[in-house]
């Protein structure tokens, strides 16, 4: 059976570190030949493939010859890779969209997201079937209208290299992801950190890079207390260096970061949103955007931290480790 495996995105992100881990599993079976066409401005991803010696050429708008048997579309959002799926269906080919944020536009605070939701809406039900991350994901894409079927297949991580962090108090909260003030809310956890004295003791740490870097520098320059760090080729370095991690997001998938975190053993706060709000103690997480909810997230984490981690640990290596996740991410694909 050959897959063909289509990404129109530039970027490198959670989703794509996910897709290369579920295509791995799938050229480890030795009735499947995979081939990947990709944004020729993606590195990161055509290297991670070509690493595993799986064959990437430049994405384009119609199949190849010989056809595949079976398209597998990577949809950071819904609007994302459609080319591959316009052309799956002209061909008449099975098409597998692996979507991981279902979200509307205008949830997502867009410009003009109402009108692109709109527009968009021809592709909630164009591919043949779906694979997300979570039932709050699936239950997204119902709400659009989907009628197609859909599986559930949620992110895996490997297991830590040492399996349990040492925190012994929290001072060092960290944030991780693109600096992308839209989405990722860093501008609005920095006000928090710096006017609310739950956090009077404590350090910020980022670590990231993006679009509004520069407007992150500039709301913290000259704070003694707040770090930014670029991205990390070792992120064991920065887990050493947080005692709890935060994600102020306006919305997410799953985040990886949240699963390699409480995979440690380091505590997690996050907006009452999609995968926080499936994982996360209801008291961990905060409405978005609310700066009064989030330190009472933060302090209530801060107290009830110890008490609790061993079971969210025990549940992420569970349920979240990389095999599972190769193992459900192949038979949601070939059955």
């Amino acid at each position: 059976m050959k897959i063909l495996v289509y990404d129109d995105n530039p970027d490198f992100g959670g989703h794509q570190v996910m897709a290369c881990r579920g295509i791995a599993a799938l050229a480890a079976e030795p009735a499947l030949e995979i081939e990947c066409m990709l944004n020729p401005a993606n590195h990161r991803l055509a290297a991670q493939l070509r690493g595993a010696d799986i064959p990437v050429c430049p994405a384009q708008a119609r199949m190849p010859a010989p056809p595949p048997d079976l398209v597998l579309c990577i949809q950071g959002d819904i609007a994302q890779s459609t080319a591959g799926i316009r052309a799956a269906r002209k061909a008449g080919i099975e098409c597998v969209s692996y979507l991981a944020l279902p979200h509307r536009r205008a949830t997502m605070g867009a410009k003009l997201g109402a009108l692109r939701d709109g527009l968009n809406k021809k592709w909630v039900n164009a591919p043949d079937r779906f694979i997300t991350l979570s039932e709050s994901m699936k239950q997204i894409l119902l709400d659009r209208g989907c009628t197609q079927p859909i599986a559930i297949v949620p992110n895996g991580i490997p297991a830590p290299p040492s399996p349990k962090h040492q925190v012994s108090s929290i001072q060092t909260i960290g944030l991780v992801g693109r600096i992308e003030f839209n989405q990722k809310q860093q501008d609005f956890m920095a006000r928090t950190f710096l006017a609310n004295p739950a956090f009077n003791d404590c350090r910020l740490l980022f670590v990231g890079g993006g679009p509004d870097e520069d407007r992150l520098r500039k709301t913290i320059e000259d704070e003694e207390r707040i770090t930014l760090l670029p991205w990390q080729s070792d992120m064991e370095t920065v887990y050493n260096q947080i005692d709890l991690l935060a994600i102020p997001s306006r919305y997410e998938g799953v985040p990886l970061v949240m699963l390699e975190a409480l995979a440690r053993g380091i505590p997690v706060i996050g907006s009452n949103r999609d995968g926080m709000q499936d994982i996360l103690p209801p008291e961990w997480t905060f409405a978005p955007e609310n700066s009064t909810s989030l330190a009472s997230a933060f302090s209530a984490a801060r107290k009830t931290w110890n008490q609790k981690i061993d079971a969210l640990q025990q549940r992420i290596l569970t349920e979240h480790a990389n095999s599972l996740f190769q193992q459900n991410f192949r038979s949601a694909v070939v059955g």
